[in-house]
């Protein structure tokens, strides 16, 4: 408990801390160092991305004058060793639970998206663009929209992949939504290869939740997807499916609660896959217990144990997970509220398969609203990165180095 005390008061601490490089900040306690990162003031929307050598891809977006701007660094042993633009443009769709990312399909192809608004089109109608880069970001191609029905509707929440051949795209798409009643979802795919020729369009589930952030990881056995969907009564459980011989499953209950609510709670899943082996994380309020729930997979994703509960103290939930060895994985989420500041904390928790779990560790307090995003966490050469949005006084993001010590 001392060690954690003063984890937190040097994590609240930090504009007393002495600058000591270009790229990080001094340790703010046993196995936690905040570290300083290229964003500019007023960036925001963070994505981490592990790259093959154990370097971490952080992707972000800033404004700039002539809109916005998704930028990209690469985090190697202590330094940003390079950063790069991956677009720019106008009348972008920005939004704090639907926003952009660069994918790492390999050493060389990487794949990105961003989202434009329909011209004409109302505020939620927005499509999906595209890039690809076959040289590690150096340069990208002209931008393509992976659907194609030309209807002024939402198509978001994407999520991207490495599959065999290319890059596999999942996205939320609502062209369906005006036509059918009640107003419909579902969630497509379709795959990219490396020269940029996309393939068919692909619908893996005809009912979804609208608005609730999409999680796909590849397993040395092929790709599982997860999302909220949506059923009769209501009932917006999660779902996973897996692609086997190039085709998608079926969906699968996740946890099966049974949570039936009128209207999106914009909570999405997380997935971490280390081999054959799968974790996946969500949110649900079933019987008005708001509560953070794991479970695990040692099968591709095709079985999944009993759901474990990681914080049932009301938390806000916006939740991520990676693996820490074959047997644990850490997971990061918002927690309940502090009515009085209107602050989450930002919160890890160690948990491993036979379902032991270590203390909550409360990191650094964040504000409860929208701002703050959805924190991203993922394991490199050093440990664990961790990045989430700085909301107030201004937009920035912040990056935090978590090794095992944190742990102990």
């Amino acid at each position: 408990m001392l060690r954690l005390m003063k984890v937190l008061m040097l994590v609240s601490g930090l504009s007393c801390l002495v600058l000591i490089r270009s790229d990080a900040l001094v340790h703010a306690g046993n196995g936690a160092l905040i570290m300083d990162n290229p964003a500019g003031i007023g960036a925001r929307l963070p994505r981490l991305a592990p790259l093959a050598d154990g370097s971490t891809l952080l992707s972000w977006i800033e404004d700039d004058e002539e809109g916005h701007v998704l930028k990209y660094a690469v985090y190697e042993q202590g330094h940003w060793i390079r950063q790069g633009v991956v677009a720019r443009g106008q009348n972008w769709f920005i939004n704090w639970a639907d926003f952009p990312s660069v994918a790492v399909i390999d050493e060389t192809f990487w794949v990105a998206h961003w989202l434009v608004r329909t011209p004409g089109g109302r505020s939620y109608d927005y499509d999906i663009q595209l890039a690809f880069s076959r040289d590690a970001g150096q340069t990208w191609s002209e931008p393509q929209t992976p659907h194609r029905d030309n209807v002024a509707a939402e198509h978001g929440f994407v999520s991207i992949f490495p599959v065999e051949g290319g890059a596999g795209i999942i996205w939320l798409d609502g062209r369906a939504y005006k036509q059918s009643q009640p107003g419909k979802f579902a969630l497509r795919y379709t795959q990219l290869n490396d020269n940029g020729v996309l393939g068919p369009e692909v619908v893996i589930d005809d009912d979804t939740c609208t608005c609730c952030w999409t999680a796909a990881v590849a397993t040395s056995s092929g790709p599982v997807a997860a999302w909220r969907g949506r059923r009769a009564g209501q009932i917006r459980d999660h779902y996973t499916a897996r692609m086997i011989g190039g085709r998608w499953t079926p969906p699968t209950r996740l946890g099966g609660e049974g949570w039936s609510i009128d209207g999106c709670p914009v909570n999405g899943p997380a997935l971490a896959a280390k081999d054959d082996q799968v974790a996946a994380a969500w949110y649900t309020a079933q019987g008005n217990r708001p509560r953070i729930r794991v479970a695990f997979s040692s099968d591709a994703g095709q079985h999944f144990s009993r759901a474990i509960d990681v914080d049932s103290d009301k938390p806000i939930g916006r939740v991520s997970l990676a693996w820490l060895d074959q047997q644990a994985v850490l997971v990061a989420w918002l927690t309940a509220v502090d009515r009085e500041h209107q602050q989450s904390q930002l919160a890890i928790r160690k948990l491993t398969t036979d379902g032991l779990a270590g203390p909550v560790i409360p990191l650094v307090p964040v504000s409860a609203g929208r701002g703050t995003g959805i924190p991203q966490l993922v394991r490199n050469r050093a440990g664990l990165i961790l990045a989430w949005t700085e909301s107030t006084p201004v937009y920035r993001i912040r990056t935090m180095q978590l090794t095992s010590g944190i742990l102990d």
